[in-house]
């Protein structure tokens, strides 16, 4: 097969320039070919101006070549940067083993994901592997036994929410990334795949079809070679540029591990990657070289409508951002958004409620000083039954559209979230009202709301990353509380 890179053919969203030589350097079959890769892309580049993305890949190709490159003046710093990602990949490891134990000695079945499965398949894989976190899926139950593991070690949710907050909501969280110390970095997945491409029937198929590995001693899981061919692809068709690690994955899955492609194929079929596949698969063959039969091709590419709306979208996620005119880069946006909004992120039958608002300009003088959490109901009050509630905040807030987040808890849970979109750029006091009714409890009392982080932030005050995601003290300028039934 041959490709036009012109839009709206397969090849337009195929990796170009320097990150294709890259590619083609780390897997390549053809030796030659592969090494004469590196070569080109040392002597058109600085490493200097290497990004993160680039020094993942420079891992796997140093480990290919390693002597033959001592030749140029940077093998040192390539081996210096290998050593780097190496280093911290097991420092990673050694701030989570503690909890994984825990996890496996509790009973939980870990299934590895991504680089650990990796490395669990082939323990000499974690030179060339960068895995600065550990990406584990869970069933369902056992998702919920391993975010309380975590929550009594002190991991903390990089979305911002409390412990009870997001036990709160656990039932619908698909995915949560936990922090602990410097290095310690997990996540945890009830599902391997983007909401788009979840079934229900094929999801707990997966959970079935796995095998027994051993990471750093542990008795650990990882899916069937299709799955996670499948999965690397899913994952990779968003925004995969900014790793191209999966494009190392797949090939290794491909030319080691094999692949039953009758089985991979009805896969994506069920999983609604058709597109993606089609432009993974034609570039691993065409460009790179790969050993992809032409009917495994046929059956993938050449039944795809190029012309048709899924096939339009899966071209414009998988494009290089950095290769976008500004007009394309809209377009992008459009359907990522449309993807993300096909799930409402919420269980409304299990979960504690979200109540939203908009944010109005405030008054400095009605303002007193700024508090991170203030009670809203004392126990003196405790009556069990229907609460309805109208409050009204104001913050001093920071310039920059964001959302600006609360909750209200009681001592032992989560009663509800509320969520704030502040649409202007400025930095004002800021007012807004929250009503709505919600179930307590005689033991909920005294309710007490706290300010919440959009996310969990490691810049320092007053940085960009800190006036969009930081935590923002409250005043409260009235709380109404009543007792309805």
């Amino acid at each position: 097969m041959t490709y036009s890179r012109r839009f709206p053919n397969l090849a337009w969203a195929w990796p170009q320039g320097g990150r294709n030589q890259l590619v083609v350097a780390a897997i390549c079959p053809d030796e030659a070919r592969a090494f004469a890769a590196i070569e080109s892309w040392l002597h058109e580049t600085d490493l200097d101006d290497a990004t993160f993305a680039e020094h993942r890949l420079l891992a796997a190709i140093t480990t290919r070549f390693d002597d033959r490159l001592k030749k140029h003046k940077e093998y040192a710093r390539l081996n210096g940067l290998q050593r780097l990602n190496w280093t911290r990949s097991l420092m990673a490891m050694s701030a989570a083993k503690p909890a994984l134990q825990e996890m496996v000695s509790a009973g939980l079945r870990l299934i590895l994901l991504k680089g650990a499965c990796r490395v669990a398949l082939d323990v000499s894989e974690q030179k060339s592997r960068t895995a600065y976190d550990l990406d584990l899926l869970l069933s369902p139950s056992d998702f919920v036994g391993a975010f309380e593991i975590l929550a009594a070690n002190g991991w903390v949710s990089t979305r911002g929410e409390s412990v009870l907050g997001l036990r709160g909501r656990i039932s619908s969280v698909r995915a949560r990334n936990f922090k602990h110390g410097r290095f310690g970095d997990i996540d945890l997945h009830q599902s391997a795949y983007h909401i788009a491409n979840q079934s229900e029937n094929i999801d707990r198929a997966l959970l079935d079809d796995v095998q027994p590995a051993q990471f750093y001693g542990l008795p650990v899981f990882v899916p069937s070679p299709e799955e996670r061919l499948a999965m690397a692809i899913g994952h990779g068709g968003w925004d995969g540029h900014s790793h191209s690690d999966w494009l190392v994955d797949a090939a290794r899955i491909v030319n080691v591990d094999g692949v039953d492609w009758d089985k991979f194929c009805k896969i994506i079929k069920c999983r609604k990657l058709s597109g993606p596949t089609a432009i993974a698969l034609s570039y691993l063959s065409t460009e790179v070289g790969l050993n992809i039969s032409s009917e495994v091709l046929r059956e993938v590419c050449g039944r795809t409508n190029l012309a048709s709306p899924a096939q339009i979208s899966a071209m414009f996620l998988a494009k290089d951002t950095g290769k976008l005119t500004s007009a394309q880069r809209t377009i992008r946006r459009a359907f990522e958004n449309f993807h993300k909004l096909k799930h409402s992120g919420r269980d409304k039958m299990q979960d504690t409620p979200l109540f939203r608002a908009v944010t109005k300009p405030g008054s400095s003088a009605a303002a007193t000083a700024g508090v991170l959490e203030q009670q809203l109901v004392p126990d003196t009050q405790a009556k069990a039954g229907l609460w309805s509630f109208n409050v009204t905040l104001n913050v001093k807030a920071p310039p920059k559209r964001r959302r600006i987040e609360f909750e209200i808890n009681s001592p032992t849970r989560n009663l509800c979230h509320l969520q704030a979109f502040h649409l202007r750029k400025s930095g004002d006091h800021t007012m807004m009202r929250f009503k709505g009714q919600i179930e307590l409890k005689k033991d909920d009392f005294p309710c007490v709301l706290s300010a919440l982080p959009g996310k969990l932030v490691e810049a320092p005050d007053g940085s960009a990353e800190h006036q969009k995601y930081g935590i923002v003290p409250f005043s409260v300028l009235a709380a109404d509380f009543t007792h309805q039934s």
